[in-house]
């Protein structure tokens, strides 16, 4: 569990991750953007990690305070930590599943 902030051109606040992938996010927020909004993205990552940039990002949906998130660009660095992150926690509900 972790923290997000964004920012666009109407709405910029603060949420809490409640999914992720290299493709998107999902999250709860207080501010509610609306569906198609450009958002950028600071994903603060757990364990002392950089925090990760998106540099775009459209939002797919809403539901109450579910927003539902597609990245659209990225900077290189960014996507290598993501990539990393996600392949890490896949691993390791792998390993779990198999125990």
């Amino acid at each position: 569990e972790f923290t997000l902030t964004f920012k666009g051109t109407q709405v910029e606040g603060k949420g809490r991750l409640v999914d992720l992938s290299i493709r998107g996010c999902s999250l709860e927020t207080d501010q509610i953007p609306r569906r198609g909004d450009i958002l950028q993205l600071t994903l603060k990552m757990p364990n002392a990690r950089p925090p990760v940039d998106i540099e775009a990002a459209v939002v797919r949906f809403t539901q109450g305070i579910r927003v539902g998130m597609e990245f659209l660009r990225i900077n290189e660095k960014s996507e290598k930590e993501l990539r990393e992150f996600v392949e890490e926690r896949l691993a390791g509900q792998k390993a779990t599943q198999e125990v």
